[in-house]
C-alpha cells in the first residue's frame, strides 16, 4: 500500500469513525432530548391532572354548597307553608269550637266535665271554675249539678277547670290547654 492508498484509508476510517460517533453523539442527544422530553411531558400530564381535580373538587363543593343552600331555602319555604296550614286548621278549629259551644252538647259537656270533677274530689274542697263567656250558663248548670261555679278571672276559651286546694291538684279540661296540647302534638 501507497502512502496515498494508506492516507486514504486513513482518511476514510477517521471520517467513518468521525461519522460513526457523530451518530452516536446525535442518537445520545436525541435520547437525551427524548427523556427530557418525556419527564417534562410527565410533569405537565401530572399538572394537569392535579389542576382538573382541583377543578372538578372546587365545582363539586360549589354544586354542593347550591344544593345545599336550596335545600335550606326549600326546607324554610316548606315550615312556613305549614306553619300558615297549621295556623289556618287552628283558626278553623277555634270556629268551630265557638260554633259547638253554642250547641246544648256543650252544655252537657260541661254539666259531665262538672260531675267528674265534683266526684274526684270525694268531697274534699273543690273549686270548679267555667270560662267567663259561659257566665250565663251559670245559674243552669248549678241547678242540674247541684254544685257551686265559680266564673274564672281568665279566658280559657271553654270547657272547665277545677282545684282540689287541700292536695293541690288542678283538673284542667279547658278548650284553651286542649287546643295547646293539640298543637304541641300536631304535624303536618
Amino acid at each position: 500500500m501507497t502512502l496515498d492508498e494508506k492516507l486514504d484509508h486513513f482518511q476514510i476510517s477517521v471520517i467513518e469513525n468521525a461519522t460513526k460517533q457523530s451518530i452516536e453523539i446525535i442518537e445520545e442527544y436525541k435520547s437525551s432530548l427524548q427523556k427530557i422530553y418525556d419527564d417534562r411531558k410527565q410533569a405537565a400530564l401530572r399538572k394537569a391532572e392535579s389542576a382538573y381535580h382541583v377543578a372538578s373538587d372546587n365545582i363539586a363543593r360549589e354544586k354542593n354548597r347550591k344544593l345545599s343552600s336550596e335545600a335550606i331555602q326549600t326546607r324554610r319555604l316548606v315550615l312556613e307553608k305549614t306553619e300558615l296550614i297549621t295556623e289556618q286548621i287552628f283558626k278553623d278549629v277555634k270556629q268551630l269550637l265557638f260554633a259547638y259551644m253554642q250547641t246544648p252538647e256543650y252544655v252537657n259537656l260541661l254539666c259531665t266535665q262538672i260531675m267528674n270533677a265534683n266526684n274526684f274530689a270525694k268531697g274534699d274542697g273543690i273549686t270548679i271554675y267555667i270560662n267567663p263567656s259561659d257566665e250565663q250558663k251559670k245559674a243552669f248548670l248549678e241547678e242540674k249539678t247541684g254544685v257551686v261555679l265559680t266564673i274564672s278571672n281568665r279566658d280559657f276559651i271553654g270547657g272547665t277547670r277545677a282545684v282540689i286546694s287541700s292536695n293541690n291538684i288542678l283538673i284542667d279540661q279547658s278548650f284553651l290547654t286542649k287546643l295547646e296540647e293539640a298543637r304541641d302534638s300536631f304535624m303536618l
